[in-house]
């Protein structure tokens, strides 16, 4: 069976890298990390890779998990033997930010601590290299290259997966998102379909995207682009019955910012979306 090859680790590393690309200590860190592996001359430079391994993902977490963030989160609870926030609940942070247990299980479909289990494990296997004793010392190529490739591989990995949880939001939301788009629509005048008639009434819409611009600890906010179908009357209802006003209905792009709450996703306030329709094509 052939072992962990240097090709293999150049190759986590440069995903690590790409995913967090602005992250300049990320990248000082990593830089020491590979230079220490590649060490041969150094008789304890698996243990010091270990360290620095550590560290990485230390600060990975730290970055994206920051301790306030996380304390703030719905489904947060101080663990009994510490008295500051566990990898494990930053790892779970990456993944879900502050949507409730019960929504990322039952809507989603997906259990974040097992999805940050890979990350967690392999960083508790340096545990033992960290500590250098007579009996821990690593220095064999292969058992160095394992180590990294171990833990490189699973940063992306925990990301990945966090984007594949954002995709999941946005199936989920997406009858909520209809419904409170819609009921903005009725509630508020909008001035650029108001003004293409005597009277403008929205009949219906679609949304064609969905983005989360944002989630952490108590917020969530989304992009929704889509199309509105409107009714355009043209004179009263009067007018309309003796043939001198008439109705036609047309359809208009429209971009919707809507806020919302991390712990409670589904519930939208249609007050909360500010929306803009693209009448232009009205005036071709």
């Amino acid at each position: 069976m052939t072992g962990t090859s240097w090709a293999d680790i150049d190759e986590a590393r440069r995903a690590v890298l790409a995913a967090m690309p602005r992250d300049r200590f990320l990248k000082t860190i990593l830089k020491g990390v590979m230079r220490a592996a590649r060490d041969k001359q150094n008789p304890i430079r698996g243990n010091l890779v270990a360290s620095g391994l550590r560290e990485l993902v230390t600060h990975v977490l730290h970055t994206l998990a920051p301790d306030d963030e996380v304390r703030r989160c719905v489904w947060f609870e101080q663990a009994k033997d510490t008295k500051t926030v566990t990898r494990a609940q930053r790892a779970r942070y990456i993944v879900q930010a502050g949507l409730p247990d019960a929504f990322v299980k039952e809507k989603l479909k997906l259990d974040a601590a097992a999805l940050a289990k890979p990350l967690l494990q392999a960083m508790d296997g340096l545990h033992k290299a960290t500590h250098v004793r007579a009996d821990t010392v690593v220095h064999k190529g292969s058992e160095v290259r394992d180590m990294l490739h171990d833990v490189l591989v699973e940063i992306p990995a925990l990301l990945d997966d966090t984007e594949d949880a954002r995709e999941r939001i946005n199936d989920a939301v997406a009858g909520a998102l209809h419904n409170a788009v819609f009921e903005s629509m009725i509630l508020d005048t909008i001035q650029e379909l108001d003004e293409l008639s005597t009277h403008t009434r929205v009949d219906h819409h679609w949304i064609e995207t969905i983005e989360v611009k944002r989630l952490d600890a108590e917020h969530i906010d989304f992009v929704v682009t889509g199309e509105v179908v409107v009714e355009l009357q043209y004179g009263s209802d009067s007018d309309v019955a003796n043939d001198i006003g008439m109705r036609s209905s047309d359809g208009y792009p429209y971009r919707a910012k809507v806020s919302g709450e991390a712990g409670n996703p589904l519930e939208i306030d249609p007050y909360a979306i500010r929306l803009k329709v693209d009448t232009s094509s009205y005036y071709e």
